[in-house]
């Protein structure tokens, strides 16, 4: 299946054991979410590669366990804690060359961040010089509460970035910030790198896609296809959303179908 799914769907499963589950299942494409400390460390980083080996998928990104300290490590006014928090994520950078992750995500600083908004992407762009170095990304996620949660802010983080700026476009977190994806697109481009997937219905905020969905995944499909998005596409919900693997199967389908059927229109 090109539609991928993270490993975070299956949270509080162990990290190995539930990549072990969604490549055991046929996904091709995966997102790996990481728990713990112990999870960055050779030996542990051994297990998830040659799970990686066995049965041929691509990691698509990490997600590192931190990401709810980075406005106070990598975004406060005091900037000896930026410098160290540069080094610290170091081992995530390293955890996605050795795994071929192209990206390792990040949701940054909550409103009302102590430096301004200069300052900010200024680091946020000497993070993602490091993160290179390593052969990978620092990808800046749109979420609800949070600097990235503003389509002008992206726009910010690609003026100072450039080229290097990486996006991560997470319907479910514009669906939460009221903002729909399109602004999102116009705000950041061809910048759009990685795409989280989910849907809504009556019962669930963040339900797995289908034809009972409220979100209309084809637009979506078309708004990025019109930007030239070569990234991957990858379902990632709350353990709560779904019943069971068959269900995120299920909805990968769904969206291939609809994904299919962008790709064979003409712009």
């Amino acid at each position: 299946m090109e539609i991928g799914a993270s490993s975070s769907c299956f949270y509080p499963m162990e990290t190995e054991k539930a990549f072990l589950h969604v490549a055991g299942h046929g996904f091709k494409n995966i997102e790996i979410f990481l728990n713990s400390p112990s999870e960055t460390k050779k030996e542990f980083v051994r297990e998830l590669r040659s799970i990686k080996e066995a049965y041929g998928v691509n990691v698509t990104s990490i997600h590192p366990y931190e990401s709810f300290g980075e406005g106070y490590n990598f975004f406060s006014n005091y900037y000896r804690r930026y410098v160290d928090a540069c080094e610290n994520y170091k081992r995530f950078f390293s955890v996605a060359a050795e795994l071929g992750a192209e990206f390792v995500i990040m949701h940054g600083a909550k409103f009302g961040a102590d430096i301004c908004d200069e300052e900010y992407a200024e680091r946020f762009t000497r993070l993602n010089e490091i993160a290179m170095d390593f052969g990978c990304f620092v990808a800046h996620e749109n979420v609800v509460n949070f600097s990235g949660e503003k389509p002008e802010f992206m726009s910010l983080l690609k003026k100072y970035g450039k080229d290097n700026f990486k996006m991560v476009l997470d319907v479910k977190q514009a669906r939460k910030a009221g903002v729909e994806p399109i602004e999102y697109i116009k705000a950041a481009g061809d910048s759009i790198a990685h795409v989280h997937l989910s849907d809504k219905t009556k019962d669930s905020d963040c339900a797995p896609p289908s034809e009972k969905g409220m979100f209309n995944f084809r637009e979506l499909f078309t708004q990025l296809r019109d930007v030239n998005y070569a990234g991957k596409y990858i379902i990632e919900l709350y353990s709560d959303g779904f019943e069971n693997i068959e269900d995120i199967i299920k909805s990968a389908h769904y969206l291939e179908r609809e994904l299919k059927k962008v790709q064979t229109e003409m712009k």
